[in-house]
């Protein structure tokens, strides 16, 4: 695992963990809202369901935008911290940070996610 990679993969488990945001079953699936800047498009506090996980052969962590209407080929909605930056900023949410070369109209780009609580909430 490359430097960078880890310390994505730690900031994401850092936000997870500061945030309680696994349920019971160590799942992280929780409501955010969600701000997303592209080359071409802005979305501000979009309310959305958002899934990470950790789990699969060389996942380092992955966080998508679960139920979501957004269309991907506007914004992106999954992200890898293999490939993306992520920092947990100030304790307050998480920011990702990419630039999507196969798709000019995305081009580089920043996510902005702030928790509101899981979505089922069983502890």
């Amino acid at each position: 695992m490359r430097n960078q990679e880890h310390e994505n993969t730690q900031a994401l488990s850092d936000f997870v963990s500061t945030h309680n945001l696994r349920d019971r079953f160590s799942n992280t699936h929780f409501n955010a809202l969600v701000d997303i800047t592209t080359a071409k498009n802005k979305l501000v506090s979009e309310r959305t369901k958002v899934r990470i996980t950790f789990d699969g052969y060389n996942n380092a962590g992955t966080v998508s935008l679960a139920e979501s209407s957004l269309d991907p080929y506007t914004y992106p909605i999954v992200y890898e911290a293999r490939w993306q930056d992520m920092d947990h900023i100030d304790n307050h949410y998480l920011l990702i940070t990419g630039n999507h070369t196969s798709n000019p109209a995305i081009g580089a780009y920043t996510v902005k996610i702030i928790p509101l609580g899981k979505v089922r909430d069983e502890d």
